[in-house]
């Protein structure tokens, strides 16, 4: 090339360079400032859904910081390894994983998907929210906790300033449509706070079978059936008294049997005596009589009623030994095998309170009952009675059993009769429980506002005649007066010949002359 050419080329080089302009240095540092910000921005994302929903958040976490480490395709490949490792542990052990991880990663979800997502809405629509001077928005209760299982999600809410319970009440059948559950419950948890229960699935809707008899028997928490929460029913028996409610059919005897049962190895070992009644003639009571310390039906004689009424009245002579014997030593009985808890078990009772034509003898049977109800609890006599109607007139001792369950029922005036006033409205619908769901109902125990909904376990015929077999009472079942001529029988004494003091020998008075 040339000289000319060179040099022609070369200015044409240099008039191009000057006809390209820099780049302005104020939109490369805008450019870096705004990648900070969106990641400063992402960080703190992150940070606060950590924070926030931890279960969730944390595996996005996780991986994202995989994928910086090792790389998107070893990323995948481990969290793959995760899952996989997941759910075999999900199928060889499912208790420890529902546990440990599976009912966290439930909650998560649902707290964010089911109630956050919808929950000022719903709460302004349900009248639930208020409007405060100085905010342009509506005020509405906080969530504060929930806790999702596999029958039930509980949301624990922070009440605003002037609500109360009863305003969650009035709207609880709106509050389970909205969030899509079968029903809605309200309890306290305190000052400023109320439990939701919404009710996802129903453990309840299936036959209890008979519970497995335990080995070691908590007077304070017998196994009787299910909770709809899926946790197990359990009754205290030691210091209280029962009232077990519901029309024909309803189930009342799946209770008494499934408290038997729950008893049964502290009847075998004389730590409990079953006295029965059965004013039906031993149909319902009849078949578990080897398990009872005493036994009492209607007889053919002239006095029909007698040994119900004499069974009655001993229980009530115990009851007063026993009170006299612990007056300013303890305040509550301690069952042993000498002085066993006593178990009053009276099928049918309105047959003896209210339908029974012979008034002296009903009158004998009030007291009694009376009497045990009011004053057998500390010294360990405790009554279970079961009853088909309600009204007051048929029993108007129902107040005195701090405890009561109420099955299905014909009339809903009938719930607040049994479990107290403002039951039904606080979700006991025990008029609206199916004929096909023997055994289900609300139990109301006294100190706690709210009734729960429980069914008790079906106790068939051959379960009775096994358990039966297995436990029977260390005594025979006897009446009153055979009662107490076999436990003098049952002493087992030497005759001591006392030597007497003869006429001639002075007799000593305790004094003695001084020497």
């Amino acid at each position: 090339m040339c000289g000319r050419c060179a040099t022609a080329s070369t200015g044409r080089g240099v008039s191009a360079m000057k006809g390209v302009e820099a780049p302005p240095i104020g939109g490369l540092v805008r450019a870096i400032v705004i990648v900070l910000v969106v990641l400063f921005a992402g960080w703190l994302l992150l940070a606060w859904a950590v924070l926030k929903r931890p279960m969730l958040a944390l595996p996005v976490a996780a991986f994202t910081g995989l994928v910086v480490l090792v790389g998107m395709h070893d990323a995948q490949a481990l969290a793959i390894y995760v899952l996989v490792a997941g759910g075999i542990w999900r199928l060889a052990h499912k208790a420890s994983f529902e546990r440990l991880v599976g009912r966290r990663l439930r909650t998560g979800w649902v707290r964010w998907w089911v109630y956050e997502r919808c929950w000022r809405s719903t709460m302004i629509l349900c009248g639930l929210g208020k409007r405060t001077r100085g905010r342009s928005r509506e005020a509405v209760p906080k969530i504060q906790t929930v806790v999702s299982t596999q029958w039930c999600d509980r949301v624990l809410v922070r009440l605003l300033l002037g609500q109360c319970t009863e305003d969650f009440e009035r709207v609880a059948p709106g509050l389970a449509h909205s969030f899509g559950a079968r029903s809605c419950r309200v309890r306290e948890q305190g000052p400023g706070r109320v439990w939701l229960e919404f009710t996802t699935s129903d453990p309840l809707v299936q036959t209890v079978s008979a519970l497995r008899v335990p080995d070691t028997v908590d007077l304070q928490a017998v196994p009787i059936g299910l909770q709809e929460n899926g946790e197990r029913w359990c009754l205290p028996v030691r210091g209280t008294h029962v009232l077990i409610a519901g029309a024909t059919g309803a189930g009342k005897g799946s209770v008494i049997q499934s408290l038997l049962r729950g008893l049964a190895p502290a009847i075998r070992d004389g730590f409990v005596a079953v006295w029965a009644v059965d004013p039906k003639g031993g149909m319902e009571l009849g078949p578990g009589r080897a398990m009872y310390a005493r036994f009492a039906t209607p007889t053919a004689s002239d006095a029909p009623y007698g040994e119900i009424v004499e069974l009655l009245e001993d229980a009530v002579r115990v009851m007063q030994q026993r009170s006299r014997a612990l007056a300013g030593v303890t305040r509550l009985h301690e069952p042993t095998r000498e002085e066993p808890l006593i178990v009053v078990v009276v099928d049918e009772i309105a047959n003896l309170t209210a339908y029974l034509t012979d008034q002296a003898v009903k009158k004998r049977i009030l007291q009694a009952l009376g009497l045990l109800l009011t004053q057998g609890r500390a010294v360990g006599v405790c009554v279970i009675g079961a009853l088909q109607d309600p009204r007051r007139e048929v029993l108007a001792l129902r107040n005195l059993f701090p405890l009561r369950v109420a099955l299905r029922l014909d009339a809903p005036t009938e719930v607040d009769m049994v479990l107290g006033d403002g039951a039904r409205d606080q979700g006991a619908i025990c008029d609206r429980i199916p004929n096909a769901l023997p055994g289900v109902g609300y139990v109301r125990v006294d100190g706690v506002r709210e009734p729960t909904r429980v069914r008790a376990a079906y106790v068939s015929d051959d379960d009775i005649a096994a358990l039966v077999a297995e436990y029977p009472a260390p005594w025979p079942c006897l009446d009153g007066e055979a009662l107490f001529q076999a436990a003098e029988d049952d002493v087992d004494g030497e005759v001591i010949e006392l030597p007497t003091a003869r006429d001639d020998e002075p007799q000593d008075d305790g004094k003695r002359e001084a020497s």
